[in-house]
């Protein structure tokens, strides 16, 4: 009898446990993944029955009420939903992480080199919430720390989607709420809108933002890609400058030119309206703009302006409010202009000779008979700004006729000075009559670059030989009739 109420007993225990164990099984419910909080109550309430049958189940395997494998199996649907209701909190979680950028400040260095300062915060709100309304145990939540949102990179791309930050990626071991960090990266690209990525356990989130600048510094960035040019003497030497605001009280700059020769004219200019300026004003919302400077080279170097030497010169951007006065030709180093705190570029001139050819001859038209020669003189001028090296005087001529040139090959001709070039022409002894044109080239180099002269057309008329004896008869003759006529006409006259 005693043994049947054991056995009674003992079956009544394993139905419970059997009903105990299917309401602790997360029935799943695709709601859950719409509705988070309310699938994190599911499983918050299927782990607090599966903890409290795990721990029945310890009180009865003490009793020796049930064998080792059934607690072993009470204690695995407890793991599980513990696993559950952890994962369902995670998710809670996460999906109210939420990370800002308080501030991106643009700034530069003493050397060109363009910053941004980043200011981060973590958003995250409502989980202290979560934890009053649904009993979070307190190990669990502080095991997952939902205020804090760990192993964040940080990263700036351009349009393209490429990363022009240095160093590439920044990673923020622990970003807490209401301790915003400051990062700093390198700009590998000027720009003024990129984007921000941050990637933080499965989550990737990209803000594009525009910089803030770094008014502080209170002067205007100038950058030019072509700093250093070379232009030839009597060209204009152009450089695209992009100016780059960094104040917030002044708004209106002028432009001056300091360390540059008096013989070098220059104007700035609006490459969009092409229209000439000598002040800068930036408009609310506008912090960049770009102004061309343009410098007119003489036509003749001097003393003071040679070829191929350097001119090193600075344009400043000067506030409104200065009031210091700079000359174009005033010499100043870069450590003086830096001590004036504006804003400025160092620019380079390498002023370049060009040669330039030019043939001249008085006559460019001769008439012979078979068996003449035609002589001729053709001044060769150097009408450019550089010397001309190894000048090569040729000509084209007609088949079998032969050509003598003196000299040929002038080895260097200076600006402005002639050279005489003679030239003669022989025919072949059988020539045609006719017009035979010839043409005369000069070719040399100027700085390496190859120049060529307007070819010149020399013409050359063959006429036959006259006929001294036929000649003779046809003037007798002419002179027997003449004579004839008048002879006749006396004796009419007579009658």
């Amino acid at each position: 009898m005693k043994f049947a109420k054991q056995l009674l007993w003992l079956l009544c225990l394993l139905l419970i446990s059997n009903l105990v164990f299917a309401q602790t099984t997360t029935n799943y419910n695709p709601r859950d993944d719409q509705y988070k909080l309310l699938g994190l109550k599911r499983a918050l309430d299927a782990y607090n029955l599966a903890k409290v049958e795990y721990d029945r189940q310890k009180e009865m395997l003490e009793k020796g009420l049930i064998s080792k494998a059934d607690l072993e199996r009470s204690e695995r649907s407890y793991r599980e939903a513990e696993v559950n209701y952890q994962q369902s909190l995670l998710a809670v979680i996460y999906e109210k992480r939420y990370i800002s950028i308080q501030k991106a400040i643009k700034y530069q260095l003493a050397g060109g080199q363009r910053r941004v300062r980043l200011t981060l915060a973590n958003m995250t709100s409502g989980t202290s919430d979560i934890k009053q309304l649904l009993g979070v145990d307190e190990n669990i939540y502080s095991l997952v720390q939902p205020d804090v949102i760990t192993d964040v990179y940080v990263s700036i791309l351009n349009e393209q989607g490429a990363i022009i930050s240095q160093p590439y990626e920044i990673k923020v071991e622990a970003l807490k709420v209401g301790e915003p960090p400051t990062i700093e990266f390198n700009l590998l690209q000027d720009v003024d809108v990129a984007s921000i990525r941050f990637i933080y356990g499965a989550s990737q989130d990209t803000k594009r933002i525009y910089f803030q600048k770094d008014a502080s510094s209170n002067r205007v960035a100038i950058t030019t890609e072509q700093f250093s040019q070379e232009a030839p003497l009597g060209s204009t030497a152009t450089y695209r400058m992009r100016m780059e605001l960094f104040s917030s009280s002044e708004t209106v700059f002028r432009f001056e030119v300091v360390n540059l020769l008096d013989q070098l004219s220059i104007y700035f200019q609006d490459p969009q309206t092409s229209a000439r300026i000598t002040q800068l004003k930036y408009t609310e919302g506008v912090n960049t703009k770009n102004i061309s400077l343009n410098v007119l080279l003489p036509q003749r170097a001097n003393d003071a302006l040679k070829i191929d030497k350097p001119i090193k010169f600075y344009v400043l951007a000067i506030p409104q409010g200065s009031d210091f006065q700079i000359g174009r030709n005033t010499a100043m180093t870069e450590e003086q202009i830096r001590k004036l705190n504006v804003g400025y570029a160092q620019l380079e001139l390498v002023p370049r000779g060009v040669g330039q050819i030019l043939v001249q001859a008085q006559q460019l038209f001769f008439e012979i008979t078979p068996g003449q020669s035609v002589a001729m003189n053709v001044d060769v001028v150097n009408e450019g700004s550089r010397w001309i090296d190894n000048l090569r005087i040729d000509a084209d001529i007609p088949l079998n006729w032969t050509k003598v040139i003196e000299p040929n090959v002038v080895d260097r001709l200076d600006p402005t000075v002639e050279k005489r070039i003679s030239f003669k022409f022989t025919p072949p002894a059988d020539v045609g009559v006719g017009k035979y044109d010839l043409r005369v080239r000069v070719t040399g180099k100027s700085d390496n670059q190859p120049l060529e002269s307007e070819p010149r057309t020399v013409t050359i008329q063959v006429t036959p030989k006259a006929n001294v004896v036929g000649t003779a008869i046809i003037v007798l003759a002419i002179v027997g009739l003449v004579a004839g006529i008048v002879v006749f006409g006396i004796r009419l006259a007579k009658r």
